[in-house]
C-alpha cells in the first residue's frame, strides 16, 4: 500500500507543471516508466532484488537550485549532480572566496551559494559511503528554501510477500485467540 501510494504521489508530481523559472530545464527531455527501470538502482538481500533510487531537489525562491540524484546498485552508489541557475558552483569557488563568505570548510563539498544583497545562503548535498547528507548554511533575509525528497523503492513480488505475511498474522491471531477460550495447554 505505502508503495502505491508514494508511486501515485510521484505520478502526481510529475503531473504537475514545472517551475516558475522556464529557461531552467528548458531541454530537458522526459523519461518514459520503461526507460527509468532500466536505470534504477538496487541491490539484493536473501534473494530479493530491491531497486532503490533518490532525489533531492533543494529550492529557492520556487526555483531549483541543486539536484541530486542516488542511485543505489549491487556494485555500490551512482551519484549525479545538477546545479540550477541560481547562484555559484562551490566547486568553481576558490577556498579564498569562501572563506570571505564565511563557509570554510566547503572546498570539496557538492553544492552552490548564492550571494545577493539578502545575504549568503550555501547549499550542499553531500553523499558519503551512500549516505546522504544536506546542508543548509543561511544568513539571508527573506529567502525561501525549500528540500524536497522524492525516494523510489520497489519490491518486485512484494504483493505476494505481503500476503503471505497477512496469512501468517491470521493464523496467530487465531491460535491467540483460541488459547484465550481454551486455556494454555502446556500449564
Amino acid at each position: 500500500m505505502r508503495a502505491l501510494l508514494l508511486s501515485t504521489a510521484f505520478m502526481a508530481l510529475l503531473a504537475t507543471p514545472a517551475w516558475a523559472d522556464d529557461a531552467w530545464g528548458s531541454g530537458i527531455e522526459i523519461m518514459t516508466d520503461e526507460d527509468m527501470d532500466t536505470h534504477r538502482g538496487g541491490f539484493e538481500i536473501a534473494g530479493l532484488n530491491i531497486n532503490f533510487g533518490a532525489t533531492v531537489t533543494t529550492l529557492v525562491n520556487g526555483i531549483p537550485a541543486l539536484v541530486t540524484t542516488l542511485t543505489w546498485t549491487d556494485v555500490g552508489a551512482f551519484v549525479e549532480e545538477t546545479v540550477g541557475g541560481v547562484g555559484q558552483n562551490i566547486a568553481d569557488m576558490t577556498p579564498e572566496q569562501l572563506s570571505a563568505l564565511g563557509l570554510d570548510g566547503l572546498e570539496n563539498a557538492g553544492g552552490v551559494v548564492i550571494e545577493d544583497e539578502a545575504g549568503v545562503t550555501a547549499l550542499v548535498h553531500n553523499i558519503t559511503e551512500g549516505s546522504l547528507q544536506n546542508i543548509i548554511i543561511n544568513n539571508a533575509t527573506g529567502r525561501d528554501l525549500t528540500q524536497e525528497i522524492d525516494v523510489t523503492l520497489t519490491l518486485p513480488g512484494f504483493e505476494f510477500i505481503q500476503g503471505q505475511l497477512v496469512a501468517e498474522r491470521f493464523g496467530i491471531n487465531i491460535t491467540d485467540d483460541m488459547n484465550v477460550f481454551i486455556g494454555d495447554p502446556g500449564g
